[in-house]
């Protein structure tokens, strides 16, 4: 069955720069940014003990998003910053609930390091079960530049050359 439904930018992002990234691929794609919402991460000052805390223990926090599996999409990217070399939790949230679709999932990451996130993606790549179509990371520090639009540039290619498996 042909995908009728836009591309899904699944969104996760607390301090925005991930939000950032996510609404400029879409600009450039036409994808439709699904927000990714938990509650454990609303309490100012104290998310970031519970955070640490999620990170460490491999917590999965419960998504206030809704339904997540697809349907109809041709493709998906997660969206979500790097925590302590890894991804924030409510994306691993999102991609286990993903694992079981066959459309290509990309990986759109921001970090606070100018580093690669290569455990991230490892993380992100044995909770869905196979490799990402593509995987972008976008430091913080190039928010907003010439450089993230080309790195933004290249994913966007990569993601939308991805043939479509089908939808969940």
């Amino acid at each position: 069955m042909p995908a009728t439904k836009p591309p899904a930018i699944y969104c996760y992002s607390h301090s925005g720069h991930t939000r950032r990234a996510a609404d400029a691929l879409a600009a450039r794609t036409g994808a439709e940014i699904v927000p990714v919402e938990v509650d454990c991460y609303r309490v100012p000052y104290l998310w970031t003990i519970r955070a640490i805390w999620d990170v460490g223990r491999w917590r999965l926090p419960p998504l206030r998003t809704g339904n997540v599996v697809p349907v109809d999409r041709p493709w998906i990217v997660v969206a979500c910053p790097i925590w302590a070399d890894q991804p924030a939790p409510p994306a691993r949230s999102v991609l286990t609930t993903l694992a079981g679709v066959t459309v290509p999932v990309g990986l759109l990451t921001t970090s606070g390091g100018s580093a690669e996130p290569v455990k991230g993606l490892r993380t992100c790549e044995r909770v869905l079960g196979r490799s990402m179509a593509a995987h972008v990371n976008i430091p913080n520090k190039v928010d907003g530049t010439p450089d993230m639009d080309q790195r933004l540039a290249a994913f966007a290619d990569l993601m939308m050359s991805c043939p479509s498996r089908g939808a969940a």
